[in-house]
């Protein structure tokens, strides 16, 4: 029993940090009170979490989201596992610089003035592109 309550006050530590719901934590600790249901679970999550990650991998390869299901594979096995959590810590902070850059009014400012000058950049090329060639896709090479 002395058990259980350190891994349920993990539990709720936890919780709060992934901000897990009620019925989520619950179901979870109903599970961690027997043994093999626990074993199981821990499996399924290893399995499921490993496909996800094994099709990102594809992905990168093939069309499709790779690095979306890289990162998602990697959220399921963290449920479970604290080496894919480690794994995840780079992506974290660097959400979490993202965020703060974003928040960042000189930031925002420097972003605003970069789009700026894409978007002026590709109006000049289009402009360009339309004097020369008029409206026509004939001299791009994809088009021939």
């Amino acid at each position: 029993m002395e058990n259980f309550e350190s891994e349920s006050i993990k539990a709720q530590r936890d919780r709060k940090k992934y901000l897990r719901p009620g019925w989520l934590e619950a179901l979870r600790l109903k599970i961690a009170r027997n043994r093999v249901l626990e074993i199981v679970y821990r499996v399924a999550v290893l399995v499921v979490g490993l496909a996800i990650l094994l099709a990102g991998l594809a992905m990168l390869i093939l069309p499709g989201p790779g690095w979306a299901a890289i990162v998602l594979g990697l959220l399921v096995l963290a449920t479970e596992f604290v080496w894919a959590e480690v794994l995840l810590e780079p992506l974290q902070r660097f959400i979490q610089w993202l965020a703060r850059r974003a928040k960042d009014p000189r930031a925002r400012a420097q972003n605003i003035v970069f789009v700026a000058l894409v978007l002026v950049s590709l109006a000049l090329g289009l402009w360009w592109y339309l004097n020369r060639y008029g409206l026509t896709l004939e001299p791009l090479p994809f088009f021939n």
